[in-house]
C-alpha cells in the first residue's frame, strides 16, 4: 500500500488543469494533437475511487491524508512534447515559465540534474494549493504535469511528514 501511495502521491504532486491558466491552455492547444506528443488526462472520478479505497485504511494516517487529497482533485494532465519535430524551443519553454509566474503561479522549487531542469510552480496561499504545475525540461523534451483541484496544506504536510516510510521495502 505504501508503494502505491507513494506512486500516486508523486503523480498527484506532478500534474493539473489546463483551463485554469491561459498560458497552459494555449500551450496545450498548440501541442496536444501533435503526432509526436503524448497527452494523458485522468479524470477526478478515478482519483476519487483511489482515494475512497485509501480511506478504508482507517489506522493509516498517510492513507487518510491521501484520501482527503484525492477527493479534491478534479483532473490531472500530463503533456510530453519532444523538442525535435514539433518546433518547441528553449525560448518557448522559458516564456511558458515566465508567463505562469505572471498569472500568479509561484515557483516553489527548481532542480537541475545534468541537462534536466525541473520547476515546481503553484497557485497557492498558506492554507491551500489550487493548482500545481511541474515542468521537466531536457535537451530532447518538455513534460508539463498539471493538477486541478484544491490541495489542503495540512494534508500535504501529513504526507510529507511520513516520507521516511516511502522508502520502506515491505510489500
Amino acid at each position: 500500500m505504501k508503494r502505491t501511495t507513494l506512486l500516486l502521491i508523486a503523480t498527484v504532486l506532478s500534474t493539473g488543469l489546463w483551463a485554469q491558466s491561459k498560458t497552459l491552455k494555449s500551450f496545450h492547444e498548440k501541442y496536444h494533437d501533435d503526432r509526436d506528443a503524448t497527452n494523458i488526462t485522468i479524470d477526478g472520478t478515478l482519483l476519487n475511487l483511489v482515494g475512497a479505497l485509501a480511506a478504508y485504511a482507517e489506522d493509516d494516517e498517510e492513507a487518510q491524508a491521501f484520501a482527503n487529497i484525492a477527493k479534491n482533485i478534479k483532473s490531472m494532465n500530463i503533456l510530453s512534447v519532444p523538442m525535435y519535430g514539433t518546433g518547441l524551443s528553449g525560448k518557448e519553454v522559458s516564456s511558458l515559465r515566465k508567463n505562469l509566474k505572471k498569472e500568479s503561479y509561484e515557483e516553489l522549487m527548481t532542480m537541475r540534474d545534468g541537462d534536466q531542469k525541473i520547476n515546481f510552480l503553484a497557485d497557492a496561499d498558506e492554507k491551500q494549493m489550487r493548482n500545481m504545475v511541474v515542468l521537466v525540461e531536457d535537451k530532447d523534451e518538455l513534460v508539463v504535469m498539471n493538477i486541478n483541484g484544491l490541495l489542503n496544506m495540512k494534508d500535504l504536510s501529513k504526507l510529507v511528514s511520513n516520507r521516511k516510510h516511502w522508502s520502506n521495502t515491505d510489500h
